[in-house]
């Protein structure tokens, strides 16, 4: 046996060493394009609409402060200079900005344009002029903020930049931006943002597993009083979290913003099954069973305990597979790998390092002196008593969470992870208070009929309606479109006068429809209306209102567009990265329900085949679908939204919490198939099982509290909701579990004692 336990070990270190080559090669990424389902009609419409035009994220917003206001030379000269050295730079492809901004005029006694910048750096004295003219013309005004003391930087960079890039440019940003002294700036935008986002998920992922490794010393250090007892449960469990993390990098996955929890919950599951084993085995040789023995015993009794707990776990995190959104599905792949990993490793490592190590100094203590048995043997006996009390509290404690439920909303936010408090989100809502904001929005307008041009005047009429409208009613500062252009130059065309920034007449449209064709040197044209002349666009950004308010403003926006737009002549879509971050987080609630629900059916067939016993499954699935009832009221109390790093929560909860489920009812299986009557077999349950579920749900509500130190909120709520559902799960399980079995015996079954188990083998 000693030779077979070395080979293992032997063959563990290998494997090992190979992972941890792999694990050199890991990659971390964050891209929230990946959380558009590809097969979605939506996505390959957006797909389509920016490789007609051009893409709606990559870009940089910069505020420039002066404290003593803008219209100062030397700030102005700085901005400028500024603006000249950016666009220098290989990674920007376009810079708008204040000091650049030219307005083309004609005058009364001529056809001719003229140039006149909005600012004439050179001449203070004509600043006040030039100031009334930006506020007056709203392409120029978004660039001012509305204090008069900061002004915008519109930076287009390439598209689809690598972190690398994101970091290069983020770099020249700043180093440009620092030497120039400013009284203070800020940045926002993806390229900003990407960087920040991908440094704190590795920091917190190394953070995690540091934390979490420290925790867990300390409860199994509380629950075994040995080094041994430390020691080994340790080693499974880290092997467990390597292993997983080394296959991710074979197989080329990143680490993305959602499996950044992952080695943490590798971490607490692989604890699970190897703390109900190792107990086993300690109760044994307590009881004076040979070494070897008790490894028997405990791989006997508990092994199949422990596969079942194993597959209804994976099952739970394959149910995620139902979304299809790649980050979710990695997720629900990648845990269950590592559920499987755990299981093998205490299949083979385990027993192997059982076999070579002593046994612990704890073993010739009496089961009597654990300090769980007082505790555990008062809760039995409160059970046994007031199982009908505690039947009865729980039904109102149901009756409370479904009015909680009810009160759950599905809402979602661009920067919902970070925390209010990190300076990244301050300066995102910066800018969404002060200027534009950063949420993409785009509208896309398509001919109906073929033989029509995107163009025709009427076509055009029905598109200057929609455009007011986005910025009258949907709440857009400005937009960027054809509509937009022609205002512009219709007051060109009259000298300036702002009475005619307004969308022109026919003969007018077409006149300046052609000057845009033939002088067009820059390809904004075609940035507005494709080529092909069947597609237009509109464009703007908008404030991070949330996807409740943005769902309330399409409403209004296609009840508009149903009353007052002609849609025998155009087709109105919205399109855009923030539009189909909305629609699929509003299905994900959906999406996960159908997969819970699919889990928790599986798992039911597994436990009715096996155990032969339809009233036995409901009993069994009762006190693990409470916790979940129970942590969607507290999130419908407390206004937690629904939401990707909420939403998962359930199906995590519940691949978990089934688990200590069940143990309990193996070990039942176990003790009446020994003869015993049902209330002392209950009892023998209680006591030696109880206390591995208690501890079990210390090491994971521990492990899991960890992520409450995140800087992310979803990763925060991960951490905290799931230790209360798991919390909400123990106690189901040594309360309304024995409960409901005495309140419904099984056919076999009788209270008073009776040596029928109930179940059948």
């Amino acid at each position: 046996m000693k030779k077979k336990a070395i080979l293992v070990c032997i063959s563990v270190v290998l494997l090992s060493i190979f992972f941890a080559f792999k694990i050199t090669h890991l990659r971390f990424d964050y891209d929230f394009e990946a959380f558009f389902d590809p097969n979605d009609a939506g996505t390959q419409y957006f797909n389509d609409h920016r490789k007609r035009f051009e893409t709606d994220n990559d870009f940089v917003l910069i505020s420039l402060d002066n404290s003593s206001g803008v219209f100062d030379q030397d700030f102005l000269e700085r901005v400028d200079q500024l603006s000249d050295e950016l666009e220098k730079d290989s990674l920007i492809t376009g810079i708008q900005s204040i000091t650049k901004m030219i307005e083309f005029r004609k005058t009364p006694f001529s056809k001719a344009l003229f140039k006149q910048p909005y600012i004439d750096i050179d001449s203070p004295s004509t600043y006040s002029d030039d100031s009334l003219r930006i506020i007056s013309h709203p392409e120029a005004s978004i660039f001012l903020r509305k204090d008069a003391k900061a002004v915008l930087i519109f930076v287009k960079h390439a598209p689809y930049l690598s972190k690398n890039k994101c970091d290069q440019l983020k770099e020249s940003l700043f180093t440009a931006i620092n030497s120039y002294g400013f009284d203070d700036y800020k940045l926002a935008g993806r390229a900003v943002g990407l960087g920040i986002y991908i440094d704190l998920m590795m920091n917190e992922t190394l953070l995690f597993v540091g934390l979490s490794i420290l925790l867990v010393l300390f409860v199994l250090a509380f629950s075994f009083r040995s080094l041994w007892g430390i020691i080994v449960p340790l080693t499974i469990v880290l092997f467990s979290m390597f292993w997983t993390v080394g296959i991710m990098a074979a197989l080329g996955q990143p680490f993305n913003l959602v499996l950044t929890v992952l080695p943490s919950i590798i971490f607490v599951v692989a604890m699970s099954d190897v703390i109900h084993l190792v107990t086993k085995y300690i109760d044994e040789l307590r009881l004076g069973t040979s070494k070897t023995n008790a490894i028997k015993i405990a791989y006997k009794e508990i092994g199949f305990a422990t596969l079942l707990t194993s597959a209804t776990t994976v099952i739970g995190f394959l149910s995620l597979l139902t979304v299809n959104m790649k980050p979710i599905q990695a997720f629900g792949i990648y845990t269950s790998i590592g559920v499987v990993v755990a299981f093998v490793l205490a299949y083979t490592l385990l027993p192997a390092l059982l076999v070579l190590t002593k046994a612990p100094m704890i073993s010739m203590k009496d089961f009597k002196e654990n300090i769980w048995y007082p505790i555990l043997h008062r809760m039995y006996r409160f059970v046994l008593v007031k199982y009908k009390l505690i039947v009865i509290v729980f039904i109102g404690l149901i009756g409370m969470a479904i009015v909680g439920v009810s009160k759950m909303e599905n809402n979602y936010f661009l920067l919902e992870d970070l925390r209010p408090e990190h300076q990244l989100r301050k300066d995102y809502n910066y800018f969404d208070k002060e200027f534009m904001g950063l949420r993409p929005v785009e509208v896309s307008i398509h001919v109906k009929n073929p033989s029509d041009s995107i163009t025709n005047y009427k076509l055009l009429t029905e598109i200057n309606k929609l455009s007011d409208f986005l910025q009258e009613d949907y709440g857009l500062r400005q937009t960027f479109s054809i509509i937009q252009a022609l205002k512009i130059a219709n007051r060109i065309e009259y000298g300036g006068q702002l009475k005619y920034y307004k969308f022109p007449d026919e003969q007018s449209t077409q006149s300046y429809l052609t000057q845009f064709k033939k002088y067009d040197r820059t390809g904004q044209y075609n940035l507005m209306i494709d080529s092909s002349g069947k597609y237009a666009r509109i464009s703007s950004t908008i404030g991070d209102v949330g996807m409740y308010e943005i769902r309330e403003k399409n409403t209004r926006l296609n009840q508009f567009i149903s009353a007052e737009i002609n849609t025998d002549l155009i087709d109105v879509q919205l399109t855009g990265t923030g539009h189909l971050l909305d629609k699929n987080m509003n299905n994900l609630s959906n999406k996960l329900a159908q997969g819970l629900l699919i889990a928790v059916l599986i798992v039911s067939l597994i436990m009715g085949f096996l155990y032969r016993s339809i009233k036995m499954v409901l009993i069994a699935i009762i006190p693990n679908i409470l916790p979940l009832l129970f942590l969607g009221a507290i999130m419908g109390y407390y206004g937690i939204d629904l939401k990707v790093s909420t939403a998962i929560i359930f199906t995590i909860s519940f691949g978990i919490a089934v688990d200590d489920t069940i143990h309990f009812m193996s070990k039942l299986k176990l003790e009446l198939n020994k003869g015993k009557s049902f209330v002392y077999a209950l009892k023998r349950t209680y006591l030696s099982t109880g206390r591995a579920i208690i501890i079990t749900t210390l090491i994971l509500c521990s492990g899991f509290l960890m992520l409450i130190f995140s800087d992310f909120l979803g990763t925060f709520y991960v951490g905290l909701l799931i230790s209360l559902t798991l919390f909400f799960a123990l106690l189901a399980d040594l309360l309304i579990l024995p409960a409901l079995l005495l309140l419904f015996p099984l056919s076999t079954q009788k209270k008073e004692g009776a040596v029928e188990s109930g179940f059948e083998d």
